[in-house]
């Protein structure tokens, strides 16, 4: 089985600054992959490189077989990206976020249903389904940003700072 992402030699540069340099990975299907390090190692950066959202400066990198480069649209279309700041509509409740991304990912009503039940139970917000997002805590922004995020069910989860703001006993769930 290919590996599900692919990373050789890939660098960004910002100007004068060199935010990724030359970093070399290989991640199976099925592994679970984190990148560690301090803040501004670029670890965000590269994310950000693996979802289509920017360039790499030189090296190439491979999400699901696609490259991120050539094929940016295909590469989306199988990932799931959860970005620091997720970009959840303050005046939606808990359930119109989740339709409105839903929408977006062109998912059906049933299957919309069915798997927001689930995700609704998995991360125990089915009692909030109506607040406002506005309204929530920030973990709980975070679980509907999760939501969100898995709704199309990607091959791949590329999260970031998926756990801040989040209590201990949801991060172990």
């Amino acid at each position: 089985m290919p590996p599900i992402i692919e990373i050789h030699d890939l660098t960004r540069r910002f100007g004068n600054i060199v935010a990724v340099d030359h970093v070399t990975l290989t991640v199976n299907q099925g592994e679970i992959f984190g990148l560690v390090g301090p803040d501004g190692s670029g670890k965000t950066t590269v994310l950000r490189m693996l979802s289509g959202l920017i360039s790499p400066t030189e090296g190439t990198a491979r999400v699901a077989g696609y490259d991120v480069v050539r094929n940016p649209q295909a590469v989306k279309d199988r990932i799931g990206y959860m970005a620091q700041r997720f970009g959840l509509y303050p005046d939606l409740s808990v359930q119109e976020n989740m339709d409105f991304y839903a929408d977006l990912f062109g998912i059906s009503r049933s299957e919309r249903r069915e798997l927001g039940e689930k995700l609704m139970r998995m991360t125990r917000m089915e009692p909030f389904r109506s607040r406002r997002a506005a309204q929530l805590s920030g973990g709980m922004k975070q679980k509907l940003a999760l939501m969100c995020t898995l709704l199309h069910r990607p091959q791949v989860l590329l999260l970031d700072e998926p756990t801040t703001g989040v209590d201990p006993v949801s991060r172990r769930d």
